[in-house]
């Protein structure tokens, strides 16, 4: 559970980063976007950790 949370921590601040970079400016939408796609990689580990 540990392990899925921080992944979901690591995609959330490579995808601000990533967005930062690109745009080179925060924005709410880009902060929202990386925030749903943080949780959903979280859920998705926590997933596959709990079936294998």
């Amino acid at each position: 559970m540990v392990e899925a949370f921080l992944f979901g921590i690591a995609i959330f601040f490579g995808w601000v980063i990533f967005d930062f970079v690109k745009h080179k400016k925060f924005s709410k939408e880009n902060i929202l976007s990386a925030l749903v796609v943080g949780v959903i990689g979280g859920v998705a580990w926590f997933i596959i950790e709990w079936i294998f």
